[in-house]
C-alpha cells in the first residue's frame, strides 16, 4: 500500500459530524438508560415481590446481576455504534471473512458465545444420573465395568470382558456422576462467556480511562497514576484471589472482582504509551490550540487512532482471564458448582472409582479441546480485528 493511500484513509473526516454538534442523550446513553432502569426494576421485584430465574428454577444470584449489567454496557457501546454505521460493521466482518485463519476463529467465537448463552437457557442444570457414569462419546466403547447401566450396545469381549458403546442420549459422554459431556462444555462456555463480558464492560474500559487520563494530562498526574500502575504490577491478581479464597472460599464473583480490580495495569500503560505517542498529532494540537477541552480530544482525537491496539489487547486480555479461571478451577480453588472447564479437566485426570485417566480420556479431553478452541478464537479475532481497525490497513 502507498503512503498517499494512507494518509488519505487517515485524514478522513466527518466535517458535518462536527458542524451538528453531539446532543446530550445519545443512542448509546439512551440505551444504557433505559436497560438500567429495566435491570433496577428486576432487580427490586427480585428483592420485593419474587425472585426472578434465569433458566427455569434457577435463581440470579449477584454474580448474574453483574453479568447483565456489563452486557448492557458491551451492548450500548460496543454493539449499538457498530449498527449505527453499518459500513464499519461490514468492513470488520469483511476483513475476519478474508482470512482462513480469522475466518475460522471468527466462526468458532460466534458458536461459543451463542452456545455460552442460549445452551443453558436450552440444557438447564445437569441432572445427577450415577448409573450412567462413564460412558464413552458416540463412536467409542468404554469398559463395562465403569458404568451400571450401559444406555448403549454392549459390546462382548475376551472371556468375561464387556464394552459399553457410545449412545447419542450423552453424544460426548459422561463423567464419574453421570454428567453429559454436552451439559458441562455449555455450562464451561458460560463461565467463559460471564469472564469475557465482565473484562469488556469494566476491566478495558477502566484501564483505558486511567491509560488516557495519564497519557494527556502529564507531569503529576501521570506521575501518580503511573506509580500506582506498576505498584499494581508487582502484586499478582492470582495471589490476592488465592487470599480471598481462604476467607470467603471460592466463587466467580470473587475472582471477577478480584481480576477486575487487579488485573488492568498492562493494558493501561499500553493505552498511556499509545496516547503519548498520539497527543502530539497534528490534528490533535491544533485541536487543543483552538481551545478543545482534555475530554473532548480523547474522545474525538485519541480514543479512536489507540482502537486497533486497544481492541486485541481486549481480546487477548479475556483469553488470558478464561485461561487463569480455568487453571484455578483446575487446582481446585474455585466454586465445584460452576461446573468450569479447568474443573472438568481436572475431574478426568484423576477420576474416581477403578477406572483410570486414559480409560475415560473423554472427561478431560472434551472439556480441554472447548478450552483451547475458544483460546485461539479470541487470539485469531483479535488479531483480525486489529488488522481491520489499522489504519494503515495492516501492513
Amino acid at each position: 500500500m502507498t503512503d498517499s493511500h494512507d494518509r488519505a484513509s487517515f485524514e478522513h473526516v466527518d466535517w458535518s459530524e462536527f458542524d451538528a454538534g453531539r446532543p446530550t442523550l445519545t443512542t448509546q446513553r439512551a440505551v444504557l438508560l433505559v436497560g438500567g432502569l429495566l435491570l433496577a426494576a428486576l432487580y427490586l421485584y427480585n428483592i420485593y415481590v419474587a425472585h426472578v430465574y434465569l433458566v427455569a428454577t434457577w435463581e440470579f444470584n449477584y454474580t448474574d446481576w453483574l453479568f447483565l449489567l456489563g452486557l448492557l454496557v458491551v451492548v450500548a457501546y460496543g454493539l449499538v455504534p457498530v449498527l449505527q454505521d453499518r459500513s464499519v460493521g461490514r468492513r470488520l466482518v469483511a476483513s475476519l471473512w478474508s482470512r482462513p485463519l480469522y475466518k475460522f476463529g471468527a466462526i468458532v467465537l460466534t458458536g461459543f458465545v451463542a452456545v455460552g448463552f442460549l445452551g443453558p437457557l436450552i440444557l438447564g442444570p445437569p441432572d445427577l444420573h450415577f448409573v450412567h457414569a462413564f460412558h464413552p462419546p458416540v463412536g467409542f466403547t468404554a469398559d463395562s465395568s465403569f458404568t451400571v447401566q450401559c444406555v448403549g450396545d454392549t459390546i462382548p469381549g475376551e472371556g468375561i470382558n464387556r464394552f459399553c458403546r457410545g449412545s447419542l442420549l450423552h453424544p460426548l459422554g459422561t463423567n464419574h456422576r453421570g454428567h453429559s459431556m454436552t451439559y458441562l462444555v455449555v455450562l464451561g462456555a458460560r463461565v467463559a462467556l460471564y469472564i469475557a463480558v465482565f473484562t469488556a464492560a469494566f476491566i478495558v474500559p477502566l484501564a483505558t480511562a486511567v491509560g488516557v487520563v495519564a497519557g494527556l494530562h502529564g507531569g503529576l498526574v501521570d506521575n501518580l497514576l503511573t506509580a500506582y500502575v506498576d505498584v499494581q504490577m508487582a502484586i499478582p491478581a492470582i495471589l490476592l484471589y488465592f487470599v480471598g479464597y481462604f476467607y470467603f472460599n471460592g466463587s466467580l464473583l470473587l475472582l471477577l472482582g478480584t481480576f477486575c480490580l487487579f488485573s488492568w495495569a498492562g493494558v493501561a500503560r499500553l493505552v498511556r504509551s499509545e496516547v503519548i505517542q498520539h497527543r502530539e498529532d497534528g490534528h490533535v494540537l491544533v485541536a487543543r490550540s483552538l481551545g478543545a477541552s482534555r475530554s473532548y480530544v480523547a474522545k474525538r482525537h485519541i480514543l479512536p487512532n489507540i482502537t486497533n491496539t486497544l481492541v486485541p489487547a481486549l481480546f487477548h486480555l479475556v483469553a488470558l482471564l478464561v485461561l487463569v479461571e480455568a487453571g484455578v478451577a483446575f487446582l481446585g480453588f474455585s466454586d465445584v458448582s460452576l461446573h468450569s472447564w479447568g474443573g472438568t479437566i481436572a475431574e478426568g485426570l484423576g477420576p474416581e472409582g477403578t477406572a483410570k485417566a486414559h480409560e475415560v480420556w473423554w472427561i478431560s479431553t472434551v472439556p480441554a479441546a472447548a478450552l483451547l478452541l475458544t483460546l485461539t478464537s479470541f487470539k485469531l479475532v483479535g488479531d483480525g480485528l486489529r488488522d481491520a481497525l489499522d489504519p494503515r490497513g495492516g501492513e
